[in-house]
């Protein structure tokens, strides 16, 4: 019994009370969900595809970087907005010999002569940790499912403005109705 109500909330039932804004609300909700149901899954397939594809061409090209210890040669304390934050500038040689510098963020217990692990590419700069496999799928996967909120969100704001409009013709319709009763 409770489906049945769960239809008839849907307006899925061959009800002859129903009005023509009735079934014209029904319609645009299921052309709604059938675009979303035909559009969403393979939109979201080669959106995480691609994502994935980026991701797994990101680890190769991170493969290169490795850590080196680098000098911190000094720190700046820094006051801002209430927090403080520290910086270190730090030296390192890179595998031909070159010595590179950089500033980076830092902690607060960080002093000059310290030694820091950093990760640098090929060439001795500065880089980024390299992207895990893990971290690939979840981006792919985060992707794809954005991509069906993205083919789903027009499509509910579809649904509702004709909703909207609906429930407006439906309330001046009872209106009506109401006028012509109290007439007679």
């Amino acid at each position: 019994m409770e489906r049945l109500g769960r239809v008839r909330r849907f307006g899925f039932d061959r009800n002859d009370l129903r009005r023509p804004v009735d079934r014209r609300q029904r319609a645009v909700g299921a052309g709604a969900a059938v675009l979303f149901a035909g559009l969403a899954p393979p939109v979201s397939a080669v959106i995480a595809a691609h994502a994935y594809q980026a991701g797994v061409a990101a680890e190769r090209q991170q493969s290169a970087n490795h850590r080196v210890d680098a000098r911190v040669t000094r720190t700046q304390p820094q006051d801002g907005a209430g927090v403080r934050h520290a910086y270190a500038e730090l030296v390192w040689t890179s595998p031909d010999g070159r010595p590179h510098t950089a500033v980076v963020a830092a902690d607060k217990s960080v002093r000059p002569g310290m030694s820091h692990r950093i990760w640098v590419d090929a060439s001795g700069a500065l880089a980024r940790a390299p992207s895990t496999h893990a971290e690939t799928i979840a981006t792919s996967a985060v992707s794809g499912g954005m991509a069906a909120g993205a083919v789903g969100l027009p499509l509910l704001a579809v649904y509702l403005f004709t909703r909207r409009r609906c429930d407006r013709r439906r309330d001046a319709l009872w209106d009506e109705s109401w006028s012509s009763l109290a007439r007679n």
